[in-house]
């Protein structure tokens, strides 16, 4: 019997158990947290903004390719033209991106091709 006892002695874990683990499990919960839930939370709160930004008139890139003009914007969905005449109806998550076009801030007098139109003089 006594050899039993000694067995059961010998067989118990050296260490604290659960506490040696407990860091390790913390840092991978620290790691799925920054890599996963966090940039999905960021892109989250970007769709939002976007979708609240729609207007008539903008012209948008549904998720599924779809290129189309805003015409009308109800509560969760919107009407897009998609082509002249052809109207279709989606939800707003569905709007993949805005698409602007693309502004020069430049004022006229700075810009490289300002004054080039005048004829130049030969020499």
């Amino acid at each position: 019997m006594q050899g039993l006892y000694q067995l059961a002695d010998g067989a118990a874990p050296a260490g604290g158990g659960i506490l040696s683990s407990l860091p390790m499990i913390a840092l991978i919960l620290l790691v799925f947290w920054l890599l996963i839930w966090r940039p999905n939370q960021k892109r989250r709160q970007q769709e939002t903004q976007m979708q609240s930004a729609l207007v008539p008139g903008v012209e948008v890139m549904t998720k599924a390719g779809i290129y189309g003009t805003v015409v009308e914007i109800q509560e969760n969905d919107v009407i897009l033209e998609i082509s002249p005449g052809t109207r279709i109806r989606m939800l707003k998550p569905g709007i993949g991106e805005i698409l602007t076009p693309q502004t020069d801030d430049t004022p006229v007098e700075d810009r490289p091709d300002f004054g080039d139109d005048d004829p130049k003089p030969n020499n």
